[in-house]
């Protein structure tokens, strides 16, 4: 593979599966919440939703692709635990069900009568049948997939900038960043980075001769990484842009229609089934990315074959379909504690495992500490 169609497919696809269900949403609330100060909020969410993200990758590149090797600085019963508890969350019980609720508010004009039942049953098959080969699934979504679905959401961007009304909503200036910086969180973006970045590096090893060095495949293996960050936090900047822009409409509205609103008013009808198409292929390439991950996960650990997989790959789907049946603000309080404890602690552990290898047990007193100190917090 010629080296800059290397980078951008596989650049292309780390931004089509970072970017799905949340990261539609939650740019949008941060630009309607803080208004005037949007830049601010801005920068809050730049920091947990791109910077982060972006030191999750490389971490798991500097433990060759290895997060059971990164999640074993927390500890051995860590090296287990932590990633069973991402990658849940990431799947089945958070983000792959979160992208099913948000995918069908995009066909809310559309298809009145369509039930979330139903969608999630359609929804949730096309998953399962796209997750089975990785292989196949990195081509799709780098080569065809996300393109598609970068140059749809620039050019909704683009209209609705041009004749975007002035901001009429104002906010403290530190609520402001507060305010992105959680916003960050919800995306869960630097959970999905280790698991992704697994991923993308195995599929870099396979493409590169093996006579390159680990410091060779590491460098090969940045580039496309920062193409994918560059263009998350270029996306980002557009939709917190407009939801300040157009938060008067978009106020009081179910998040999951955040965007089909906004697209019907600067685009009319044509915007309608715009959405429609976008806000679904964006969903369905981070659900089948996380689908698979996690069934892959789940067949390691309980050391399950090759030919088991498909199994398991039925019953993660299935529990992702009843879990999509809660919609997107009952899977969001849901997600809330959870995030609220074990993201803190993460966020620490990725910070010393770049700054050094050694010190292990700083790295896992500081972890401990980190995040039993938050769940102390969140239930007194």
């Amino acid at each position: 593979m010629q080296q800059h169609k290397f980078i951008f497919v596989y650049g292309f696809a780390l931004f089509a599966m970072f970017f799905g269900s949340g990261n539609l949403v939650f740019p949008l609330q941060v630009g309607q919440a803080t208004g005037q100060s949007w830049m601010l909020g801005y920068l809050g969410l730049f920091i947990t939703g791109i910077i982060l993200p972006f030191l999750g990758l490389m971490v798991i590149k500097l433990y060759k692709g290895s997060y059971l090797a990164f999640f074993g600085e927390a500890g051995s019963l860590m090296k287990y635990v932590l990633p069973l508890f991402t990658l849940s969350l990431l799947g089945s019980f958070g983000v792959v069900p979160r992208c099913i609720t948000v995918a069908h508010g995009s066909l809310y004009d559309l298809c009145p009568n369509f039930s979330l039942f139903s969608f999630s049953l359609l929804f949730s098959a096309l998953t399962f049948f796209l997750s089975l080969r990785e292989g196949r699934m990195l081509r799709i979504i780098g080569k065809w997939l996300s393109p598609v679905k970068l140059g749809a959401l620039l050019i909704l961007i683009g209209v609705a900038f041009l004749i975007a009304p002035d901001s009429t909503t104002q906010a403290v200036p530190h609520t402001a960043l507060t305010n992105g910086f959680l916003a960050g969180y919800q995306t869960m973006d630097l959970f999905a980075a280790f698991f992704f970045s697994a991923l993308i590096f195995g599929q870099i090893e396979k493409s590169l001769p093996e006579t390159m060095s680990h410091k060779e495949v590491m460098k090969a293996a940045i580039k496309p990484s920062i193409v994918g960050a560059s263009l998350i936090a270029l996306v980002y900047f557009g939709f917190v842009y407009l939801g300040a822009h157009y938060a008067d409409l978009i106020a009081g509205v179910s998040p999951a229609l955040y965007l089909p609103i906004l697209a019907k008013q600067t685009m009319g009808s044509v915007g309608t089934w715009f959405v429609a198409f976008v806000m679904p292929l964006s969903c369905l390439t981070t659900a089948v990315a996380l689908n698979n991950i996690y069934a892959r996960y789940l067949c390691s650990l309980m050391k399950m074959g090759e030919n088991k997989f498909p199994l398991i790959l039925l019953g993660t789907t299935s529990i992702s379909f009843v879990m999509s049946l809660l919609d997107f603000k009952g899977i969001a309080a849901f997600l809330a504690p959870a995030l609220e404890v074990s993201y803190p602690g993460i966020i620490a552990l990725t910070v010393m495992c770049l700054m050094t290898q050694k010190h292990k047990g700083l790295k896992i007193g500081l972890f401990y500490a980190i995040s039993l100190a938050m769940g102390v917090w969140l239930f007194l």
